[in-house]
């Protein structure tokens, strides 16, 4: 397209400030991408992408909108900079529709309970997938479409399954999944048992309920130096992914 949008009033941009806010990404049940990395894998995924923004003279970007015959339109690093969500946004920016609500499955899940930080929630999902694991979202979480959460999983996204759910346990255990809360201490060694595992993290102050606890199956803790803080709770999340995988 040879359009290059030079002006922060334009309507395209206008539907992209939108979906800074929380309630304007409900309501338009959309996200924003940015950057070529997330893009490639968003597109590679078959994400619904509804408009494309490049920034003029971005050739990379070009390129890779023509290799999946995607289109896009061009606009000036001040506009593009107005459209995203963070002070430098990187070209691409994209905004795709967010997939429907989905449940679980009978599936090593890692269950994020209110994990609040962004940050560790993109990089839950990013493990998860590195670790072939599928992820259910509950409680006061972040969201995991929120463009921060989205940036933090570098694409992992649209390589795991995504789930809700108001009351994971009940949902796991109706699934057959054997469920193993993460505690910082008194639980037993990480383990497998029979089944596929729902693991649950808690929030990075305070950890699991009591009630989280006691409705498990098990617990498990991860052994360290009896000097040190316990773990971050993403740190805590991967680790306990991959000795479980």
């Amino acid at each position: 397209m040879d359009e290059v949008i030079s002006s922060t009033a334009n309507p395209t941009i206008k539907s992209f400030k939108r979906l800074h806010r929380a309630r304007g990404r409900r309501e338009a049940m959309a996200t924003l991408i940015e950057g070529p990395i997330v893009f490639r894998e968003a597109l590679a995924a078959g994400a619904d992408i509804r408009t494309v923004l490049i920034e003029k003279g971005d050739e990379s970007a070009l390129a890779l909108c023509a290799e999946y015959s995607c289109e896009f339109t061009m606009a000036t690093a001040e506009v593009l900079a107005s459209a995203g969500d963070t002070v430098h946004p990187q070209s691409p920016l994209a905004m795709i529709s967010t997939p429907e609500p989905d449940r679980m499955h009978y599936r090593d899940t890692l269950v994020l309970r209110d994990i609040s930080d962004p940050g560790n929630v993109g990089t839950m999902i990013r493990s998860a997938a590195a670790f072939g694991w599928d992820v259910c979202v509950t409680g006061s979480s972040a969201h995991p479409w929120n463009p921060k959460v989205v940036r933090s999983g570098a694409g992992a996204h649209f390589k795991v399954h995504l789930s809700f759910s108001d009351d994971p346990i009940a949902d796991a255990k109706e699934l057959g999944l054997d469920v193993a809360a993460s505690v910082v201490s008194d639980g037993e060694m990480p383990k497998r048992g029979e089944h596929p595992i729902a693991l649950l993290i808690g929030s990075e102050a305070h950890g699991l309920s009591s009630v989280d606890i006691e409705s498990s199956d098990r617990a498990m803790t991860i052994p360290i130096a009896d000097d040190s803080e316990s773990l971050n709770a993403a740190v805590a999340a991967s680790v306990l992914m991959y000795v479980l995988s």
